[in-house]
């Protein structure tokens, strides 16, 4: 039946073809005949992760996308607008416990293109169906036993001597690989641990990774923390909610959204005009504005809201992180920074940022930035000048940050919505933290293969 699952993944497949990738465990003549309660598994590079689930995340039939990344696999159950679903491992290694049973390399290597689709050769897929289950104490499932069965005598004796050759193993039939044997996976195993990528050191590494990857298999590695940060016109709000927006409704997220900072303890003047107007007043204030002098008021003042950075932290970490919910920043602690006068502090760069040190670091940060002309015509409030000189200070800081410490720091000029959007997706889905401040993104279209070799890439996959 042709449906929203049966179009994404003839799509998808499609999609691929830009990068290297190998589909895997295929027993059936096309991706899209895969049964419905069965995954779809793929073999990727690690850099081109990003860009994929970029794609998914944009396909117009996805609905929602729970997404999971542990170890060296990224799984997601994907729910299509019509109801059908899938599920898809994105791998970058085939790995089972300490072993890596069979090397990237060595899958790339072996691949071949059949109907137009990249997967490998029958004896590959004999090797890989065999080992991955027979490490997880399991016989060869009898969709693979009838696969080989079904074909030529002189091909099902190739592949039984290309196996026992290979392993040392006694097989004389498929149907008698349907049949879990210890002796069989020891000598599997004893192959394995010949092969330079199970060295000791490498296996007792894996092996914890896996262990850990078991306790905390519902933690994800995509950021819990997000802040967007630029002065006021700059489109932080429109951008913010349409990050929410795909957060919420494709990935299925429970999101926070926080003004500027944990919040656990109340706005100064919440002390003389209550809490629920200070805040107003806040939100009204002007960047900039701040008429405070007097440095003992100001150290005072940022003290108190330093405070609630190094409380509240922790509550939001037990309150929302631990829990799975993403939190996104109005602003952050980098205004006290650049702008301490917007929160009527005058303090200099210095103090506030050594004590970063001391904040939670979120796992992605992006500045927002326009020409002051752009800016000018969205608000007015600032002048030039003052945009001129907050976008140079911003920029400067995002880039110190960004090679101090890890997550990613982005400064993005924003005169493309989509575009801005596009470049703060594909590094929300990256687990690279090394890339820190980007030049404008460019409005020409890009082969998504290219994200990471250029980040500011503009992608528009679907």
């Amino acid at each position: 039946m042709f449906n929203n699952r049966t179009q994404f993944i003839k799509d998808l497949f499609g999609w691929l073809s830009t990068i290297e990738y190998c589909w895997l465990k295929a027993v059936v003549p096309m991706p899209e005949d895969t049964p419905l309660l069965s995954d779809i598994d793929i073999l990727v590079r690690a850099n081109d992760i990003p860009a994929t689930l970029l794609f998914v995340a944009k396909h117009p039939s996805v609905n929602c996308c729970q997404t999971t990344q542990k170890n060296e696999a990224t799984y997601l159950q994907i729910s299509f607008n019509d109801g059908s679903d899938l599920k898809l491992d994105l791998l970058t290694a085939l790995v089972r416990k300490q072993y890596e049973y069979l090397p990237e390399a060595y899958v790339f290597s072996n691949r071949i293109w059949k109907n137009g689709v990249a997967t490998y050769t029958p004896q590959l897929l004999l090797e890989h169906a065999l080992l991955f289950n027979f490490l997880n104490n399991a016989g060869l499932p009898s969709k693979y036993v009838q696969h080989f069965e079904a074909k030529t005598e002189a091909e099902q004796a190739s592949l039984l001597a290309f196996l026992n050759g290979k392993y040392g193993t006694a097989f004389r039939s498929f149907r008698q690989m349907a049949h879990f044997s210890i002796s069989c996976q020891q000598k599997l195993e004893t192959q394995l641990l010949r092969q330079a990528q199970n060295a000791p050191l490498r296996r007792l590494r894996r092996g914890g990774g896996f262990a850990m990857g078991r306790i905390f298999s519902t933690k994800t590695s995509l950021p819990s923390i997000i802040t967007f940060s630029g002065v006021d016109g700059a489109g932080k709000t429109t951008l913010l909610n349409d990050l929410r927006t795909v957060l919420t409704e494709k990935l299925g997220k429970e999101v926070v959204v926080l003004r500027h900072r944990p919040s656990l303890l109340p706005i100064l003047s919440a002390y003389k005009h209550g809490r629920q107007e200070a805040e107003a007043r806040s939100i009204a204030r002007l960047p900039r504005q701040g008429n405070n002098d007097s440095t003992l008021s100001s150290l005072l003042r940022f003290s108190y809201y330093f405070a609630d950075f190094l409380i509240g932290q922790g509550y939001i970490w037990l309150r929302h992180t631990l829990p799975g919910r993403t939190v996104i920043y109005d602003r952050y602690y980098f205004d006290f920074i650049v702008d301490a006068k917007r929160t009527n502090i005058s303090l200099g760069e210095a103090l506030p940022k050594w004590l970063y040190r001391f904040v939670a670091k979120p796992g992605l940060n992006v500045f927002l930035h326009a020409s002051p002309d752009v800016i000018r015509q969205r608000k007015q409030e600032m002048p030039t000048g003052d945009i001129v000189e907050m976008t140079a200070r911003y920029r400067a800081l995002f880039e110190e940050l960004g090679s101090q410490y890890s997550g990613h720091y982005l400064s993005i000029e924003n005169h493309d919505r989509r575009a801005t959007l596009d470049i703060i997706l594909t590094h929300y889905f990256s687990k690279n933290s090394q890339i820190t401040v980007h030049q404008p993104p460019s409005t020409e279209t890009r082969p998504p293969s290219t994200v990471n070799r250029n980040p500011s890439t503009v992608l528009h996959p679907c």
